[in-house]
């Protein structure tokens, strides 16, 4: 595993959770590509597989068992081992976007070496593997394979930095570095691997964005809506210089969403900004994102949740026993219109009349839609009943997806096919940077 905030001077392992103790599993199905060449232990004990390479791997009596393998229960640790690098070990249904909207489940072909143990009476599957691989597969796991050779490059360097800046640790009590997906960074093992991909982690091998001596926490979003956001304002308040809030277009333009008038006519505007359709247009997204993606609008878009939805999405995830939203009120906005702190006034089921108040982009997403909103950039309008002092439903008009720090996927798209080259790129999005090759 990373060890944190120490620069790696030759290319480490990385450890990879691909299916979490959160996903509830209780079984698995694998199937290895190339049998002959794979090594396979129980508790450490080298075992044979069976001849057509299939194993189905299940919880029972807190351990693991094989089907069709005699002699295979009360296992703890399962390991398999892949000699041949180009060979893979196919997963059957890995959960993809969870907690978002996008959630689902997809085969996964994972290299290198697998292991499978038991945590909290649920299966979890690791994936250890060379961080350049690693990369690789993150690249058009993240965005598609179509994409311009400087949009993968510059994505593999962000990609890198994250990673190595090794800053969040969120699954480090869990003994790996990172997991699979939105939650750090899409890793769909080899299913998108192609040349490109595989090209761009060679070209770019041990370089990351730098500033003052340590590696760039280098975050990014699909889309910033048109304005970066500031690191403090989503994460800890602890500022970066190099992520900040920044105009995504080639031509600087002074604009401040945090002021409710700018932030209502920005969200229907179509400014000139690299994430914009002036760039990319959004009919032609869909070749360039991710295979878990959704075609659809990125850029601006609108969508409407009736009142009952509200009710049920601020009772279950808040508690709070609401039987009407009365107004949701934007109190503080960031640089790039992101909501961050929200007033919710409601009556509850006593019909007092009660308000409470939401901090932080990633809280007003989670509330205010059953899958999490695509962002918290957002105008917000009431459908008025004229019988009723309680709207019907509420239309939430938005500009980008995600964070909208650091990176933007689509803006960075942009740039690459208008010409604009890997420095260009990263250098835009993280002003003040510099490349570093550490190994």
């Amino acid at each position: 595993m990373l060890i944190p905030g120490v620069i790696p001077k030759e290319e480490p392992l990385l450890r990879v959770g691909i299916i979490l103790p959160e996903d509830k599993k209780k079984s698995v199905s694998l199937k290895i590509s190339n049998q002959k060449t794979c090594l396979f232990y129980c508790d450490d004990k080298e075992t044979s597989l069976p001849v057509d390479g299939k194993l189905k791997i299940m919880y029972s009596a807190n351990a693991l068992e094989i089907s069709g393998i005699e002699n295979s229960r009360e296992i703890q640790n399962i390991k398999l081992v892949q000699q041949n690098q180009n060979d893979f070990i196919l997963v059957e249904k890995v959960v993809a976007g969870r907690g978002f909207h996008w959630l689902k489940e997809i085969p996964v072909k994972l290299p290198h070496t697998i292991e499978i143990e038991l945590k909290d009476n649920f299966l979890m599957l690791l994936n250890e593997l060379p961080l350049e691989t690693y990369l690789a597969c993150v690249a058009t796991s993240e965005m598609g394979a179509e994409c311009p050779d400087s949009f993968i490059e510059a994505q593999t360097i962000v990609a890198r930095s994250w990673m190595l800046a090794n800053v969040e640790q969120k699954h480090v009590h869990l003994g790996f570095d990172v997991c699979n997906d939105d939650c750090c960074q899409r890793y769909q093992g080899v299913n998108n691997l192609t040349d490109k991909s595989r090209e761009g982690a060679l070209k770019t091998s041990g370089l990351v964005l730098m500033y003052q001596n340590k590696i760039c926490d280098a975050r990014y979003s699909k889309s910033c809506g048109g304005v970066m956001e500031k690191f403090e304002n989503l994460w800890e308040n602890k500022p970066l210089p190099y992520m900040q809030n920044i105009p995504d277009a080639e031509i600087p333009f002074n604009v401040d969403l945090s002021r409710e008038e700018e932030m209502e006519e920005w969200v229907k505007e179509s400014p000139r900004t690299f994430c914009s359709p002036h760039y990319i247009p959004e009919e032609d997204l869909k070749k360039y994102l991710g295979d878990v993606d959704e075609s659809g609008h990125y850029f601006r878009w609108t969508i409407e949740v009736s009142q009952k939805e509200l009710i049920t999405n601020l009772n279950e995830k808040l508690g709070l026993n609401a039987t009407s939203v009365i107004s949701l009120i934007p109190l503080k906005r960031g640089g790039s219109g992101r909501l961050l702190e929200l007033e919710i006034k409601y009556k509850n089921n006593k019909n007092e009349s009660l308000s409470v108040i939401i901090e932080k982009d990633y809280e007003v997403r989670r509330v205010l839609h059953k899958n999490f909103l695509f962002s918290s950039a957002i105008v917000i309008e009431e459908i008025k009943n004229e019988h009723s002092m309680v709207p019907d439903a509420f239309i939430f008009k938005g500009a980008g997806w995600g964070h909208g720090a650091g990176l933007c996927q689509i803006g960075a798209l942009g740039m690459a096919l208008n010409g604009f080259g890997v420095k260009e790129i990263v250098t835009h999005y993280y002003p003040g940077s510099k490349l570093v090759k550490i190994y």
